[in-house]
């Protein structure tokens, strides 16, 4: 798969963080998407399941680790790498 097909959604708390690494991803031809809590990213994983999840553990209502089961009990989601 060319980086032009693979989508990647970033979640974390700190916008600063969220802009420099997809800057960068952008940068080098990945579909970036980005989230700042974890509500809003498995809205957004289950609307244009991404090829790669990376996410911030440490995030306020809902953190990374009980974002992370969420998005594995969604079967569209089951074989998204999450990292």
């Amino acid at each position: 798969m060319s980086s032009t097909n693979a989508k990647i959604l970033l979640v974390d708390d700190e916008q600063d963080i969220l802009d420099f690494v997809s800057y960068n991803l952008k940068k080098e031809g990945y579909q970036v998407l980005t989230a700042t809590n974890g509500r809003d990213a498995i809205t957004i994983a289950k609307k244009e399941v991404p090829n790669l999840i990376i996410l911030d553990v440490m995030m306020p209502e809902l953190d990374g680790m009980e974002t992370c089961r969420e998005l594995r009990s969604i079967d569209a989601l089951k074989d998204v790498v999450i990292a």
